[in-house]
């Protein structure tokens, strides 16, 4: 037997037994103590929330610092995004980020550049219905949930993350007015027969197996499209035990799902993978 045939093996197994073996090393994350607390205060304290994106063990962990490529590639696209980047703006206001006046564009974050050219991305990608139910697998402080919310309304959005962290997305998303924002249990199924949309920014890909299988079945399997950015960092400088690349390609096609692998666009770290599918195209 493979080990990606044993690993597949261990789904059914772990789908049953995996409240049991949520444990706090599941990504790399959840090993971040100084993080998780940033979010737990900044969900609680009004003072820390005007101030988290600042703090450095929130910054360590979720801020980028470069966002000079994004720009290029938002000034070559932006006849089709100016409408989004006012709203965008707004995001900006929220935590006191590092940001920097880019020509003809406006003021932003890095990390908020980011956040535009994936959903501009994932817009271009796919032809995606009105009001798309969509499930995000780690998701920062909302970030990415907002701008995508500028380009394409939303029906229900399901954020899975840390509890401190969904404490501190669920005020982002309050204060932005932004509704129909759900954070499930980790543990629990994304409640709809299919979704439109999953998305997973590094996330999926930094958690370990148990946990990338229970996403599988709960999430991951019910999407008609998939965009995720994947990274290779977890098992090589953190010591956890997650599927590669390949391997989560594999548990795809093995599962009717045909996905297309690109280099990271604009890619943050070398190595990194840009997975997407559309169920809904033959």
């Amino acid at each position: 037997m493979s080990f990606l045939t044993f690993r597949a093996s261990l789904s059914a197994f772990l789908f049953v037994i995996m409240p049991c073996l949520i444990a706090e090393n599941e990504s790399i994350t959840s090993r971040d103590t100084g993080y998780r607390e940033v979010c737990r205060k900044a969900a609680e304290s009004r003072d820390v929330f005007l101030q988290f994106r600042a703090i450095p063990d929130y910054r360590r962990a979720l801020e980028i610092t470069e966002g000079d490529a994004f720009y290029d590639y938002l000034m070559s696209t932006r006849k089709t995004i100016n409408k989004a980047l006012t709203g965008c703006e707004r995001l900006d206001m929220i935590g006191n980020p590092t940001t920097k006046n880019y020509p003809s564009l406006g003021r932003f974050s890095a990390t908020t550049l980011r956040y535009i050219a994936h959903a501009d991305k994932i817009c271009k990608f796919f032809q995606l219905p009105q009001k798309m139910k969509v499930a995000e697998i780690g998701a920062g402080f909302g970030g990415q949930c907002f701008v995508l919310s500028q380009f394409k309304p939303f029906e229900t959005y399901y954020i899975y993350d840390l509890p401190e962290v969904q404490g501190l997305i669920q005020r982002v998303m309050q204060t932005l007015y932004v509704n129909n924002v759900i954070c499930p249990a980790m543990t629990a199924k994304v409640p709809e027969e299919k979704i439109d949309l999953v998305i997973s920014n590094y996330a999926f890909s930094e958690c370990s197996l148990d946990i990338q299988l229970l996403y599988f079945e709960q999430v991951i399997k019910k999407a008609d499209r998939g965009y995720m950015v994947y990274n290779q960092i977890s098992q090589a400088d953190y010591g956890i035990n997650s599927m590669s690349c390949n391997e989560f390609v594999h548990l795809l096609r093995k599962n009717g799902i045909q996905p297309k692998v690109f280099t990271e666009f604009l890619s943050t770290a070398p190595g990194n993978k840009l997975i997407i599918w559309d169920k809904t195209k033959s």
